[in-house]
């Protein structure tokens, strides 16, 4: 090994830590709230409707979901009203 391959390594070695350094200690932003919910958004194509592609964002503490529809053709967002998975589920269970 020459000396000017190992001072490039030692270089790039300088480098890399240098960035794990900055990323470490740089400030970072989290998605979830400051309200102590933890939230989950889940996106997927929706069966019979060509331009549109359907966004759940579901509150996991609550159990909340909104649906939401992104429609391509035009770049439009519908939203629909929140539903609760909880409450919906045991209004099933008391009617059956």
């Amino acid at each position: 090994m020459t000396r000017r391959s190992l001072a490039t390594l030692i270089l790039i070695n300088a480098v890399l830590l240098a960035g794990v350094g900055v990323s470490m200690f740089a400030p970072h932003s989290e998605a979830q709230f400051a309200s102590g919910s933890q939230y989950l958004m889940i996106a997927g194509e929706v069966v019979g409707r060509a331009q549109q592609s359907g966004v759940y964002v579901i509150d996991l503490t609550r159990g909340d979901v909104l649906p939401l529809l992104y429609n391509t053709s035009d770049n439009s967002l519908d939203v629909f009203p929140v539903r609760n998975v909880r409450e919906d589920t045991q209004e099933d269970i008391r009617n059956r």
